[in-house]
């Protein structure tokens, strides 16, 4: 702990006699805004898509590859989690690689694995490629670890403190809307009815073809155009980023707090959650409403548009108004309060799921740029890779141990007591938000500046 508290106070010092003044103005003198700095983002939006697109196109038409593969639905579950093993695995090496190599060395790599993964499931379609299919899942998985705990650090390294959050939470919708392309794509390729195996066959094949075209498309515009990082930094903050220690040492330092570790149980569960409910959606909306199978990818569709409604909103109000605590402690009750409703009403209409899963999806993709910001103000000097990295592991191990829960207890007595289970996990989330320490050490930075 008092490691942690000196390391904060070596990079936070500033003069405290009259040279203060010259002291920020030399700082400031050394910091430039690059107009580029919205095609960087938009370049690492459409590879957040693409990557996370791929991941889901399989759990949301499951009822159709299980019946084309001859497969298990926890085989076609795991199409989709793979990825969170994969995270646990090379989770670490990936955050070590964007905070040694940087932005244009990770994004080129994650967008590399994601194309090579495509062409692989190209060549998948046929009953008995399911390892082939599954071989593509695993290397786009790796994509996924890497680009992962990119947003923040994306953010922190073109963005003004003004846009930090904002440019976050673009980065981070980026990533919703792959959810989204991944819910709302792979049904139009699949009508309801029934459908032999040549329409499933060629269904499979147009729809892998044609995310294998894109993503080699922008593959070659990364190659040209991303850059790692401006010529100069955007930010005090982030002029005064911790760059001496080593990785693991600074690891090692995260997680001896326990206001961080608290945070990176929190967000874990949130978000671990918000995977389990997407991977298992379609199982879940067939039990209840057998025609169901559009609804569902319409449903994860409403359920993603309007986590980004709340992820832009809290990128907004974070860098406006900076009220980190207020933000997380509402959206943690408006998610436990969904999660409730969802145990209880699902089966209500399917008009009402609609609007149920709108209201989780709000409250829980909100909370993953006000978490990865957080995360950054409260280890601030550490760089925000590393700790958006950690939290990012976070996530994946609660995704493997959440679904997995589900999916137990939704074979063994139905999906009401998996929902209901999950409701009480959402509370003790609750619980660790509401204990921890809302330093924000980066913030306070750019105020000591503003007043000067």
């Amino acid at each position: 702990m008092m490691h942690y508290q000196q390391v904060s106070t070596v990079q936070t010092d500033l003069p405290l006699n009259g040279d203060a003044d010259a002291h920020f103005e030399l700082e400031e003198e050394k910091c430039k805004v690059y107009k580029k700095r919205w095609f960087m983002l938009f370049m690492f939006f459409a590879v957040s898509v693409s990557c996370i697109m791929n991941i889901m196109q399989y759990a949301i038409i499951a009822d159709v590859i299980v019946k084309y593969y001859g497969v298990t639905y926890m085989a076609v579950n795991w199409s989709s989690t793979i990825y969170l093993l994969m995270y646990l695995v090379l989770g670490f090496p990936s955050t070590f690689i964007l905070e040694r190599w940087g932005l244009r060395v990770t994004t080129l790599m994650g967008m590399g694995f994601t194309t090579l993964g495509t062409w692989i499931k190209v060549g998948a379609v046929s009953p008995d490629r399911y390892w082939v299919l599954m071989l593509g899942q695993v290397i786009i998985s790796i994509s996924k670890v890497v680009v992962m705990p990119v947003p923040p650090k994306l953010a922190a390294v073109w963005f003004p403190a003004k846009e930090v959050s904002s440019a976050c939470s673009i980065s981070v919708i980026g990533i919703q809307m792959g959810l989204a392309v991944g819910f709302l794509v792979p049904p139009f390729f699949f009508q309801s009815g029934a459908q032999g195996e040549d329409d499933i066959a060629g269904s499979l094949y147009r729809m892998n073809i044609s995310l294998a075209v894109v993503d080699t498309a922008i593959l070659v515009v990364l190659l040209i155009f991303f850059k790692g990082a401006p010529p100069s930094p955007p930010s005090i903050a982030q002029s005064k980023i911790e760059k001496d220690k080593g990785f693991l040492e600074m690891a090692k330092i995260i997680v001896s707090n326990r206001t961080n570790i608290f945070l990176i149980i929190s967000f874990g569960i949130v978000i671990g959650l918000l995977l389990t409910i997407s991977t298992l959606l379609n199982q879940i909306i067939l039990k209840h409403y057998h025609d169901g199978r559009e609804d569902a990818g319409f449903i994860g569709l409403v359920m993603v548009l309007s986590g980004m409604v709340g992820t832009l909103s809290c990128g907004v109000i974070l860098d406006r108004y900076g009220k980190f605590q207020q933000a997380a402690l509402l959206l943690s009750i408006l998610g436990a309060c969904s999660m409730l409703c969802y145990t209880f009403a699902i089966h209500k209409g399917i008009l009402l799921a609609y609007f149920i899963t709108a209201i989780f999806g709000f409250s829980t993709l909100g909370m993953q740029v006000t978490g990865l910001e957080l995360g950054a103000e409260l280890t601030y000097p550490i760089p925000q890779g590393i700790t958006a990295g950690i939290l990012m592991m976070s996530t994946q191990a609660f995704g493997i141990a959440l679904t997995y829960l589900y999916s137990q207890i939704f074979k063994a007595y139905g999906d009401f007591f998996a929902n209901l289970t999950m409701f009480f996990i959402y509370v003790v989330e609750f619980i660790l938000m509401c204990t921890l320490k809302y330093n924000l050490r980066r913030r306070a930075i750019e105020k000591t500046r503003s007043l000067r």
